[in-house]
């Protein structure tokens, strides 16, 4: 399969807690799918999320986080969990315009891995479309998953990667 480029957001898509951002560090794993803040709050991996970003990986995609949060909460949850070594690129920033984000992300992979990836070659998973707008207007025609309501579970996702990416040609 040729590159491509999988935008996963993490709030609300990767794990249960809508605002990671307001929790407070440092993060203290419990089992594989679970770690609390220093208040006790708990945070659930989804089912199956860290398997589709393996997955994407295993089929030849460039991996990245699209998130609006405080950096450093964020990765610190993502060490917390393990899952920072699944994504190439990390894309968290304190604002919503997750498309100017994705452009940076974009230029970085065109100049480290001298890859010009097309939009239709780019699949990105938010459990809300607030920002598939500004997503659309800056890159193109991606193909767009919205987490828990296009699909329930890995296999659901897999399959809908693929047919999007599929019309690429």
């Amino acid at each position: 399969m040729d590159p491509w480029l999988l935008f996963v957001d993490l709030d609300g898509t990767m794990w249960d807690n809508p605002d990671i951002s307001m929790l407070t560090p440092p993060f203290r794993r419990i089992n594989s799918d679970v770690i609390v803040d220093s208040n006790s709050v708990v945070v659930r991996l989804y089912t199956g999320m860290a398997r589709l970003v393996e997955w994407a990986r295993e089929s030849n995609a460039i991996t990245s986080t699209l998130s609006w949060n405080e950096p450093s909460i964020a990765i610190e949850a993502l060490k917390a969990f393990g899952l920072l070594g699944l994504f190439d690129y990390i894309a968290i920033e304190p604002h919503p315009y997750k498309g100017d984000m994705a452009i940076r992300v974009l230029e970085r992979v065109r100049k480290e891995r001298g890859l010009k990836i097309p939009a239709c070659r780019i699949v990105y998973i938010d459990d809300r479309d607030i920002h598939l707008d500004d997503m659309v207007s800056k890159l193109g025609d991606i193909v767009f998953l919205r987490a828990w309501v296009d699909f329930k579970g890995v296999e659901d996702a897999i399959t809908l990667i693929l047919n999007g990416l599929s019309r690429c040609g």
